[in-house]
């Protein structure tokens, strides 16, 4: 399944995370959470193995880099009511307090600190060094 949705949602006092209904029939099984820098994503199972054999053989990381990133995978299973309890460590690790954002990269669910996400819209809306913003160029292309 590819993920394509932009969703804002709120983790609860006790660090759970409603799956909007969009993504809830792909992660119904389970899924994985893993720590991807300035974010958290979610992936289902065959997704994340193939995401981490890449990064096994790109030789892009090193065996710690690796090793911390395995440090923060959790195993998940949506409860009834479609939440997912997200480890303190993982939360404080990429910064996700109570907003979130959760954005659909077509191969996982990418969920951003709601501030940063808006930060990096801002940014990306703005251009680089004077230039036209993403609004512009997506409307010259399009």
């Amino acid at each position: 399944m590819e993920f394509w949705e932009y969703n804002e949602h709120n983790i609860d006092g006790k660090g759970r995370l409603v799956l909007p209904s969009s993504f809830r029939a792909a992660f119904q099984d389970g899924g994985v959470m893993t720590f991807q820098g300035s974010h958290m994503a979610l992936h289902q199972p065959a997704g994340w193995e193939k995401a981490l054999r890449r990064m096994e053989t790109g030789g892009e990381y090193t065996k710690r880099e690796l090793g911390y990133v395995k440090s923060f995978v959790t195993l998940f299973t949506p409860d009834g009511q479609s939440r997912v309890t997200i480890p303190a460590r993982l939360r404080e690790a990429v910064g996700l307090d109570r907003e979130v954002a959760m954005i659909g990269m077509g191969t996982h669910v990418a969920v951003y600190p709601r501030d940063v996400w808006k930060a990096l819209e801002a940014e990306l809306a703005a251009g680089v060094d004077g230039g036209p913003g993403l609004s512009d160029r997506l409307a010259e292309a399009l």
